[in-house]
């Protein structure tokens, strides 16, 4: 089976996606994708406990559901916030 690829923010050329993640602090884990040409890291998604808990109820729930709908616009909104929080304080 052919591997994803994805087009690096960075250099611009096509690189398998292969998911990898670091251990931040506060226990949150930043998931990325590397490329294989020049080492760019292109984030994915932040997540940290709450999230976590909230995506392992998300997946027991069933398909088509409101609470479904409910949990992933919550995950959704909560990866947002994350992800401006840890970017916002990578560049001060």
């Amino acid at each position: 089976m052919a591997k994803e690829m994805y087009v690096c923010n960075e250099c611009g050329k096509h690189t398998p996606l292969v998911q990898k993640f670091d251990n931040l602090t506060n226990g949150v884990e930043h998931h990325y994708a590397e490329c294989q040409s020049c080492g760019y890291r292109s984030t994915i998604f932040y997540t940290n406990s709450e999230i976590k808990a909230l995506m392992y109820q998300q997946k027991k729930t069933a398909f088509f559901t409101k609470k479904k709908e409910r949990l992933t616009k919550k995950i959704q909104t909560l990866m947002g916030d994350l992800k401006n929080e840890i970017e916002a304080n990578s560049h001060e």
